[in-house]
């Protein structure tokens, strides 16, 4: 029988206590400065096996802990985030209140735990809050299934249990922290709570008086409802993991931070790192004002393929005090590529999650992750969307374009190597609607510019024309070339393609 968590009002005494001490230590840790956090974790929700979109029990199971830290430390990582329970509802060490995952052949979290700290870098575990399939299995009238989704109402019976999961693996493992995710109450198909009967006994006890039944039952209250069972559900966290190790970074993992349910909640002043797990990292900026004066804010920049951009958010100056964070399915070894591999080959040879992380393998390493690109045989250049660096947030790279250009304050920026000294012919290939065309752009290179007025093209974004836009003259060596709008003038995008930049032939003497 699982150990239960202590009761509402002990957890209650027992989180104010601790939330003084822990707030304590964090306001020491910050004033010494902390490095940023650069972190990854090789993901074990994904793959065959389950009964819906979560890895089967036991899938996995044979992964090395020597050979991940290996790939951890490789990438550059200082924090490692791997697994205390996955989705599957199974766990990765043995011999806890938790069943391991079937056939697991190590003690893996313990043992990454003990190489991790070894090799100087902390170790996060994981449990996602909403969703777990084996309680879900078990306890089919506190659940609203098993699907891969969030599906479990927060009843004081799941977070007993909860609550001494993430007190029996700290006390195991001796892990620094672990992610919190999808900390969401469920809803049903129609977007709304399905007020199951152990959802209407949570009712009374948090809103303080007897369900009115499901037609009294208004957006606001409902709402008031689910934001009370998450303050709950936090409270019962918190206190579990304090009370065990003071020190351990509770860190919640958000894919839609403006969300009513936890918008400007007690969780996301309290917690020790939030992340916003979308794609797109302005959201960040509206978090500022709702985090603790000790959250520390995180990006994650790896994980939903190209639907993330790893270059551009951390070239991003108003991104440089968020920390990075990037995940990835396991390949056939229960790894992803080699990070040798990421960082043989350029950037730009790699699609989705491979080019993200080969941005990582690079970044977090110090090294520049802008691409330099090399001449033809020829001695031409070609600059390509797939080797730009965004500087700024509106344009986006799709469909070997880049486009989405709206904001004028932002810029793109291309390196190239020139293979010998000499005047070269600059072309620009784009497309532009008549409705945008008129409006002013500056190319720089090699010491001197070159403006020109963008024109119309043909009648969608994707009719093409090229352009010569002038000649250059540039040294042998590596160059940058940029472009940015013209100042003082309104600004309308252009759909770019790409820059040719081709050796001018020099005349040879008469006779």
């Amino acid at each position: 029988m699982l150990q239960t968590g202590p009761g509402p009002e002990v957890s209650l005494r027992m989180f104010r206590l601790v939330s003084s001490f822990s707030a304590a230590l964090a306001c020491l840790g910050a004033a010494a400065g902390a490095e940023r956090i650069r972190a990854f974790c090789i993901d074990f929700n994904w793959g065959p096996g389950g009964i819906n979109g979560f890895a089967g029990p036991g899938v996995w199971a044979d992964a090395s802990p020597k050979k991940h830290v290996a790939w951890y430390k490789a990438l550059g990582c200082n924090t490692v985030q791997t697994f205390a329970v996955s989705s599957d509802g199974y766990a990765w060490y043995k011999g806890g209140s938790v069943p391991a995952q079937p056939g697991l052949k190590s003690d893996f979290l313990t043992e990454v735990v003990a190489l991790g700290h070894k090799a100087g870098m902390k170790v996060m575990g994981y449990f996602c809050v909403g969703a777990n399939t084996r309680w879900g299995l078990e306890h089919p009238d506190l659940s609203y299934g098993t699907p891969a989704a969030p599906h479990i109402p927060f009843t004081t019976e799941y977070l007993d249990f909860l609550s001494a999961s993430i007190a029996d693996v700290l006390r195991r493992t001796h892990m620094d922290g672990f992610m919190i995710d999808w900390v969401w109450c469920p809803v049903g198909p129609d977007g709304h709570t399905k007020w199951l009967p152990c959802e209407r006994q949570m009712y009374g006890e948090l809103m303080h008086e007897p369900f009115p039944g499901t037609d009294r039952i208004t957006p606001a209250r409902e709402l008031e409802f689910q934001r009370a069972a998450i303050e709950r559900c936090w409270t019962r966290i918190h206190a579990a993991t304090k009370a065990v190790d003071p020190r351990c970074t509770i860190w919640l993992s958000c894919g839609d931070v403006a969300s009513p349910q936890v918008a400007n909640s007690r969780m996301f002043r309290e917690v020790d790192w939030l992340m916003n797990e979308a794609t797109d990292p302005r959201a960040m900026q509206r978090v500022r004002a709702m985090k603790g004066p000790r959250t520390r804010l995180v990006q994650c920049v790896v994980g939903w393929g190209a639907g993330h951009d790893a270059r551009k958010i951390v070239l991003d100056p108003a991104n440089r005090d968020l920390g990075i964070y990037g995940f990835s399915p396991p390949g056939p070894d229960s790894l992803p590529l080699p990070v040798e591999t990421y960082r043989s080959k350029p950037i730009s040879a790699f699609q989705g999650n491979d080019r993200n992380i080969a941005v990582l393998a690079r970044y977090y390493t110090g090294a520049s992750v802008e691409e330099v690109v090399e001449p033809s045989a020829d001695a031409s250049v070609r600059l390509m969307p797939d080797t730009v660096t965004i500087l700024g947030e509106s344009p986006v790279v799709s469909e070997g374009q880049i486009g989405n250009w709206e904001d004028g304050r932002d810029s793109l920026r291309w390196r190239f190597r020139v293979p010998a000294p000499g005047l070269y012919e600059l072309t620009a290939t784009y497309a532009c609607i008549p409705s945008a065309a008129g409006h002013g752009l500056d190319v720089r290179v090699g010491g001197g510019q070159l403006a020109f007025t963008s024109q119309a093209t043909g009648q969608t974004w994707r009719d093409y024309k090229s352009f010569p836009l002038g000649r250059v003259d540039l040294r042998a060596g590596e160059q940058v070339l940029e472009i940015h709008t013209m100042h003082g003038k309104l600004w309308k995008p252009v759909s770019l393609r790409e820059l040719d930049l081709a050796p001018v032939p020099t005349a040879r003497p008469a006779g």
